[in-house]
């Protein structure tokens, strides 16, 4: 009795996921969330622009900038989500054929693929952000800030997409129990 009880403790300990699985899991769906707070936030500012432009004739100089500032927020923080969820742009005209081995090639080449992109993504902004950093530059318009600060939702969001794709390949790869 006591053996069946150990074996069914290990069974569903092999059900759980993985620390990292969790960790990575839960920034990736609190970055999602907060890309979702900053597309209500943009929809407010916008409301907010249009009020003050055409019924008070006082234009927000700022608004645009900030919302394009905004925007890449928005879809850094959320590549990561929508991957996660699978609700990424994909297109299923010849992976919808495959099965067995070949469709568990595919979806491993293609979560390389977005891993290698993700790098690429994050080192060459962090390059730029280090550049800005020792140049001291910053953005031209109404908001005058350091050009790394709008910068940095698109090393996170690269960094979080590497690793949400680093255990999409994981999860495809591991045999299954």
């Amino acid at each position: 009795m006591h053996e069946q009880n150990k074996e069914g403790a290990q069974t569903a300990a092999s059900r759980l996921p993985l620390f990292p699985d969790r960790i990575v899991t839960g920034l990736v769906r609190l970055c999602g969330a907060l890309s979702t707070l900053l597309i209500l936030w943009i929809f407010g500012q916008i409301c907010v622009a249009v009020v003050r432009r055409y019924v008070f004739d006082a234009p927000l100089q700022w608004n645009d900038q900030m919302s394009g500032y905004l925007l890449v927020a928005v879809v850094m923080l959320g590549a990561a989500e929508a991957l996660r969820r699978g609700d990424h742009i994909g297109i299923d005209l010849l992976t919808n054929r495959l099965s067995g081995a070949r469709a568990r090639a595919q979806a491993a080449l293609a979560h390389l693929a977005v891993m290698v992109f993700a790098a690429v993504v994050g080192i060459s902004i962090w390059d730029s952000i280090e550049f800005a950093r020792r140049f001291g530059s910053y953005s031209i318009g109404y908001i005058e800030i350091q050009t790394w600060i709008p910068q940095l939702p698109v090393v996170l969001g690269a960094g979080l997409l590497f690793l949400t794709a680093a255990l999409r390949l994981w999860r495809t790869l591991r045999p299954l129990p």
